[in-house]
């Protein structure tokens, strides 16, 4: 989990990188992800560890439908226009979907105040909305938390599940890539074999990449 004091927390300065745990280490599609979760929705009588779970979404029917070998094709939402798509699970086994949808960042959830599901909208112009489960280990599922991590006004912002969301911290303000120095967006969040939250991300402006290349005459 990330520790108690961590308003404002910044990206380490010291860099930890490893191959993610699975299956975050899959390649990842912009309508189609993985996670690794329990043996069945809602229940996380087994661990939250147990079998991987795939999301998917189709354009035609606008149906965000789950699965696993253990439960078949379950709908849970039903939307329009939608062009990418995350997954994790709280500790209770509820899913958690962050979704781009007309261009909007908006994050699908358990919210125990309703109780029930609701969608949430992130502020306007936020791009690249990814979730992850910080730490999924058995002992330490009490402690841990959905972070919800999404660029917005070219900063990395990150928002938590023991905040109700609510609170947007800034990461890395301004978010560039790490060996180009130009403007990014998150392809994916999660934890490494090392233990430790990591982030990928890709040039917000693939355009930009031109200025570094010489085509010659």
């Amino acid at each position: 989990m990330i520790p108690e004091n961590s308003s404002g927390e910044k990206l380490s300065s010291l860099l930890v990188s490893a191959f993610y745990l699975e299956p975050d280490g899959e390649q990842t599609y912009p309508l189609l992800v993985k996670e690794r979760g329990g043996i069945g929705l809602n229940d996380p009588s087994q661990g939250i560890n147990i079998i991987d779970w795939t999301l998917r979404y189709f354009p035609a029917t606008g149906d965000m439908v789950i699965e696993s070998e253990t439960t078949p094709q379950t709908i849970l939402f039903t939307l329009p226009d939608i062009t990418e798509i995350d997954l994790t699970f709280d500790g209770n086994m509820n899913p958690f979907v962050a979704y781009v949808a007309d261009g909007d960042a908006w994050f699908w959830w358990y919210d125990s105040d309703i109780p029930g599901t609701t969608h949430t909208n992130l502020p306007a112009g936020s791009l690249t909305p990814r979730c992850t489960l910080d730490d999924k280990r058995e002992d330490l599922e009490g402690g841990s938390d959905i972070i919800l991590c999404y660029v917005h006004n070219g900063g990395l912002r990150k928002r938590i599940q023991r905040e109700r969301y609510t609170v947007e911290e800034t990461l890395e303000n301004p978010f560039l890539h790490p060996t180009l120095g130009l403007p990014a967006v998150l392809v994916k969040v999660g934890m490494n074999k090392k233990n430790r939250l990591q982030w990928t991300c890709d040039l917000a402006n693939p355009i930009d990449w031109c200025g570094y290349v010489n085509y010659g005459n």
